[in-house]
């Protein structure tokens, strides 16, 4: 059975074996608006990307509320209290204990330290020299439950080292959002070699447009200068 739209006064009919239905032409105007959204390849790649953004969302959710619920029983990694069948030894000789499935799943590194054999598969210990158990005890926390907490013994910059160590890579983008928030003319340059040796590509970005923008008035030819290079490029 076939059906026709038509904007008169709201009747029904059967004319020839069809249907016609009579509505309002406002009511007839926002059908066809609603018909030019549905045949939009644009609007339609929104909404789909919408609805994943969504479902994401709830599944965020729903891990978040099943971790709460485990640690209710069970003490976090920020506890000194928790354990699990692996641990991180930092510089200062303490402990961090963590479970390997969760480690793998974050880092490339600690996948490959586990899975072939390597003595941390083993022993069942990492040692990280190089990093605080501050700044340990940060990062395992992040990979249980993707939150962080910057402090003076674990800041941005130390964290984003060890991210970056270990190919951490969501923990990484989080430091390096963080460190773009305080750049001034007095960390400038520190921030720009730091940024390059760690990879942190929205801080290379971010200082480049600060320096741009706060020196080019007062030193035009050096900034001229230096945006040859391609760091600045």
């Amino acid at each position: 059975m076939n059906l026709e739209l038509i904007g008169l006064d709201g009747r029904l009919f059967r004319h020839n074996g069809m249907d016609r239905i009579f509505i309002s032409n406002d009511v007839a105007h926002n059908l066809s608006r609603k018909e030019k959204r549905l045949e939009d390849p644009d609007h339609s790649r929104k909404e789909k990307k919408l609805k994943e953004l969504e479902a994401r969302l709830v599944v965020e959710e729903s891990v978040k509320k099943k971790l709460r619920f485990l640690q209710a029983y069970e003490p976090g990694p920020l506890s000194p209290h928790f354990r699990g069948d692996m641990s991180f030894l930092g510089r200062d000789q303490e402990h961090i204990y963590a479970h390997r499935f969760i480690m793998e799943g974050k880092s490339t590194v600690f996948r490959r330290m586990f899975q072939n054999d390597m003595k941390e598969k083993e022993s069942g210990t990492v040692r990280i020299d190089d990093a605080s158990s501050h700044v340990i005890r940060s990062m395992v926390n992040f990979c249980y439950t993707t939150e962080i907490q910057f402090t003076e013994e674990a800041s941005a910059e130390e964290v984003l080292k060890i991210a970056h160590k270990y190919d951490i890579k969501d923990l990484k983008d989080v430091c390096d959002e963080e460190l773009c928030k305080d750049i001034c003319e007095d960390n400038i340059c520190r921030k720009l070699m730091f940024a390059h040796i760690f990879d942190a590509k929205k801080l290379v970005e971010a200082t480049k447009v600060y320096f741009q923008d706060f020196f080019s008035c007062a030193y035009p030819k050096v900034v001229e200068r230096l945006c040859r290079d391609s760091r600045l490029d």
